[in-house]
């Protein structure tokens, strides 16, 4: 069962920082610059917090995680260029 996350992150090193954009490429689709949406599984979203706890300095940089339930999903707003997810049917636990 795969649940919606927004990922932002906040590192001050260009090569950390680039690790963790590769990172959260694979996993979703960027809405801004350093902000992201993905669908996961859990078992992905642990691989995948470990993996950037891992590349980030934990005293400097900074990685935050909001999963949206369907309602919040349903719920999104957006003005302007945004790319668009498909808002699929989510499972809530």
């Amino acid at each position: 069962m795969k649940k919606f996350y927004v990922v932002s992150y906040d590192v001050s090193d260009d090569r950390k920082r680039y690790r963790v954009d590769k990172e959260l490429k694979n996993k979703g689709i960027r809405v801004q610059k350093s902000v992201f949406e993905c669908e996961l599984t859990e078992s992905d979203f642990l691989k995948l917090k470990y993996k950037l706890d891992k590349i980030i300095d934990l005293e400097t940089d900074s990685v935050r995680y909001y999963y949206l339930c369907k309602h919040c999903i349903e719920a999104i707003e957006t003005t302007g260029n945004c790319p668009n997810f498909e808002k699929k049917d989510f499972i809530i636990s």
